[in-house]
């Protein structure tokens, strides 16, 4: 089958070798911490080697011959080499919402990838901090993405990786940045949650055939047609009267494709976009989902939206104290086929609280900065059968027992509970003896000693007017409602 000239898909086929080739001597250094390497956690995160390779064709622009410090000259081994120092500056922006948590190893590993490819000069990874009821704050500053490189002929790239749904997409900061950004350098948003979804976030975006005058250009040269019948003679606007276009692509190798294709070519090329107007912006809407008032309601309503592996992955975490480590390492070991995206899926949903202020030991893998609702835990947890509960309790004491210590033993406790053998009560063991307190009433079934010793632990934790998971104290921020599919 002949595809018309604006359809056709490019695939990212090698250069032709040239001598000398550029290599990126400087090392690579991640931007988000790693789980421990001893965890032996597989990464969920998307093969970015394979979505990232389309970039190498960029390549064909020119760039400059000038040399640099920072670099070494070998031979060529990559079949995308080029033969000279790179002509391109990637500046990497992550959105580190609460609901992108999952995605940091994805960001690694995108920036690995770039620092590797002999395209980029330089990599650079901003986070964005993007929370509830705070200001808008990039680290380290990102003034420098409005202003044009000084002092070099580099290109520039912008990729923004995002989910769309945090708190301050329903503002329009975010907006005006992008749009300021695009007006000098070529930006695109890298989104993490599959098409079908997009509609669920504060990034709509409709489909155009855009055309770049000239092959490398910034956002604001792209020329939008206002027309998608080929028959139909289309009209042609820019930047001034159509606005700002940012394309919008999935982590997908199709998707980057088709990006690459548009920074190539002059022809017209089918793209997603975000349209920023160049007057006043409009603050970002994301559809609310129906408030379920019951613990009992919204798990059923949860259970009813999203994949049974997502479902089964949630009654998993119940059982746990939870931050992202802890995540990743039950879904890695639990249930190895999730991704991101269940993560993502459960974090935006109304089940869970994110905590502001973490509780529990101090450090990063022994902190709880993420907790469901003591009745929507149990709800989920009476469904769960003591095979697993009794397998996530080795997990946690196997993996976080040096970082969450009153999980020493925890394993032997639910197995054979006693009242003498529950760790001593404290401030900081009151998230984890919480969390213990829920599986023993779960499992109260089991033996009259379940019974006795939850109702012991949970009079203690009420006796010492210990904090409620999302109580006084602790800033608890409410999920994002458009994440839950």
């Amino acid at each position: 089958m002949t595809l018309p000239e604006d359809r056709w898909l490019i695939t990212a086929a090698p250069l032709q070798r040239t001598l000398p080739t550029w290599h990126n001597s400087s090392p690579f250094e991640a931007e988000f911490t790693e789980p421990p390497s001893w965890w032996g956690i597989t990464s969920q995160a998307p093969a970015m080697e394979t979505a990232m390779a389309p970039l190498n064709l960029l390549a064909q622009l020119e760039g400059p011959l000038q040399p640099s410090i920072h670099a070494a000259y070998e031979s060529p081994l990559d079949p995308f080499a080029v033969a000279s120092s790179p002509g391109w500056e990637l500046v990497l922006v992550v959105d580190t919402a609460l609901s992108m948590q999952p995605w940091f190893s994805t960001a690694n590993a995108i920036a690995a990838c770039a620092h590797d490819l002999p395209l980029f000069h330089s990599v650079r990874v901003i986070r964005m901090k993007n929370r509830q009821d705070k200001p808008l704050e990039f680290v380290p500053d990102a003034i420098s993405l409005s202003q044009t490189l000084a002092g070099t002929n580099r290109r520039c790239m912008i990729l923004l990786l995002t989910d769309g749904v945090g708190p301050h997409w329903r503002l329009t900061e975010v907006l005006a940045l992008l749009r300021d950004w695009a007006r000098r350098h070529v930006v695109a948003i890298l989104q993490t949650l599959p098409h079908i979804e997009w509609k669920r976030t504060a990034l709509p975006t409709r489909p155009v055939r855009l055309r770049a005058p000239v092959p490398g250009c910034a956002n604001s040269d792209l020329v939008v047609h206002g027309t998608e019948e080929p028959q139909t003679p289309a009209t042609e606007t820019t930047d001034s009267a159509a606005g700002t276009v940012i394309p919008v692509l999935e982590l997908r190798k199709r998707w980057v494709d088709q990006w690459v294709r548009l920074l190539l070519s002059t022809s017209r090329v089918h793209q997603h976009v975000v349209i920023l107007p160049a007057g006043p912006l409009e603050k970002g809407f994301i559809p609310h989902q129906v408030e379920q008032s019951g613990a009992s309601e919204r798990v059923a309503a949860f259970e009813s939206a999203v994949p049974e592996s997502t479902y089964e992955l949630a009654k998993r975490l119940a059982m746990a104290p939870l931050n992202r480590y802890v995540m990743d390492l039950i879904a890695d070991k639990s249930k190895p086929t999730a991704t991101p995206s269940d993560l993502s899926r459960i974090l935006t949903s109304n089940l869970i609280v994110a905590y502001e202020t973490p509780a529990g030991e101090e450090g990063r893998f022994g902190e709880v900065t993420f907790g469901f609702a003591d009745e929507v835990r149990q709800c989920l947890l009476a469904q769960s059968d003591s095979i697993a509960t009794y397998h996530t309790a080795e997990l946690l004491e196997r993996h976080l027992a040096d970082h969450m210590r009153p999980l020493v033993g925890l394993a032997d406790r639910l197995r054979k509970p006693t009242t003498e053998a529950l760790p001593a009560m404290s401030p900081q063991a009151a998230p984890y003896l919480r969390v213990e307190a829920s599986l023993l009433t779960a499992l109260s079934a089991e033996s009259p000693e379940h019974r006795t010793t939850a109702e012991h632990l949970r009079s203690r934790l009420g006796s010492h007017m210990l904090l409620p998971e999302a109580g006084p104290g602790i800033a608890a921020e409410p999920p994002a409602p458009a994440g839950q599919p």
